[in-house]
């Protein structure tokens, strides 16, 4: 899975040149894309946009994310590893990254 987030209508050029490649693959059906905007709260003028580009068949991983990320208390190691293996990573290089930057609690 691919995940970008930012403020609708002011994503970098280079964000922008990610989608147009990714909207190749989405018309032909090789990956599927799902846009979710949220009203930011501190500013009504502004929409907060995920985009998420899954293969087919693990649309599951876009539920499981905004599960993580819209519900957590405090984020620690295992929801970054959790994060993490939602991206696609695997347990040894989530290993690595956690060794590298733990989560301060």
């Amino acid at each position: 899975m691919a995940m970008f987030s930012d403020i609708a209508g002011n994503e970098p050029d280079c964000v922008l040149r990610y989608h147009r490649m990714f909207s190749r693959h989405v018309a032909v059906g090789r990956i599927n894309r799902r846009i979710i905007d949220t009203p930011m709260p501190k500013r009504p003028d502004w929409l907060s946009r995920r985009v998420f580009y899954t293969l087919p068949g693990e649309d599951w991983r876009v539920d499981a994310m905004l599960e993580l990320i819209e519900n957590y208390g405090s984020w620690t190691n295992e929801y970054e590893r959790r994060f993490g293996s939602l991206l696609g990573y695997e347990d040894w290089q989530n290993d690595i990254w956690l060794e590298r930057f733990p989560v301060q609690t």
